[in-house]
């Protein structure tokens, strides 16, 4: 588990939780979580994008430009898709909790 990893007085953020969303959101259960997070004095915050839409724009030019720049790396999903026709096998393999990085659907022909 992430915690383990975390540092002294760290915050866990939680971004996403795609390969539960067809699931209807099981609840999970992570025995001896709390007491890591209480010797460590760390924290586990929730980051539910779209609570914040409004600043999108801004900070999507700031990413664009540490990616341009090489200051920021992203990580991509090694199973390729295209074509619109793959956007339901793309969303499935989000689903399944087996992709890794960014999951890309490739819509022009090129």
């Amino acid at each position: 588990i992430c915690v383990d990893a975390l540092a002294p007085k760290g915050t866990l953020i939680v971004i996403g939780m795609m390969s539960a969303y067809g699931d209807n959101w099981p609840a999970s259960s992570y025995p001896g979580l709390t007491e890591k997070l209480l010797w460590k004095s760390a924290a586990v915050a929730g980051f539910f994008l779209l609570r914040y839409a409004y600043l999108w724009g801004s900070h999507l030019q700031q990413l664009c430009k540490l990616v341009q720049g090489g200051q920021l790396a992203v990580a991509l999903d090694p199973t390729h898709f295209k074509g619109i026709e793959a956007v339901p096998a793309a969303v499935e393999h989000l689903h399944s909790g087996s992709s890794s990085g960014k999951v890309v659907v490739q819509l022009t022909r090129d």
